[in-house]
């Protein structure tokens, strides 16, 4: 998979699958049985991916995607991105405060015939409550 086409799927994945929050867009990015690492027990297919964007579009809203930073190794990618939003939904069981936040994290994948196989995401949940409490 040659660079553009990685760079137009980071792409989806930011601005359509999770800015717009178009949970359609995950069947096209993700391999049937993505292998999710992001949590502590590992998971096995889209819901994963789906059930986060339904919980992020609930809790932010006028959310943007950045793409801080993309490294591409064969079929390993890792790239950095920066999601801003409103918080108007409970988030990391704290209520909607109303305020404009900014989330940080990085995604490591592997890919295969167009599609992801494996994801782990690391995301500084620890910066986003430390702005939902201030």
């Amino acid at each position: 998979m040659g660079r553009d086409r990685i760079e137009r799927l980071v792409a989806r994945w930011a601005n359509e699958a999770v800015a717009a929050g178009r949970e359609e867009v995950w069947d096209e990015l993700l391999a049937e049985d993505v292998l999710d690492l992001s949590r502590p027990m590992a998971s096995r297919g889209r819901e994963s991916f789906k059930a986060r964007s339904r919980a992020v579009s609930a809790a932010l809203a006028d959310r943007s995607v950045t793409v801080d930073n993309l490294v591409v190794d064969g079929d390993r990618i890792a790239w950095r991105w920066t999601l801003t939003g409103t918080h108007v939904g409970t988030f990391l069981d704290l209520a909607p405060a109303g305020k404009r936040v900014t989330l940080r994290g990085a995604n490591f994948q592997r890919l295969q015939d167009g599609a992801v196989v494996e994801h782990w995401t690391l995301a500084d949940l620890a910066g986003l409550g430390r702005q939902l409490r201030g």
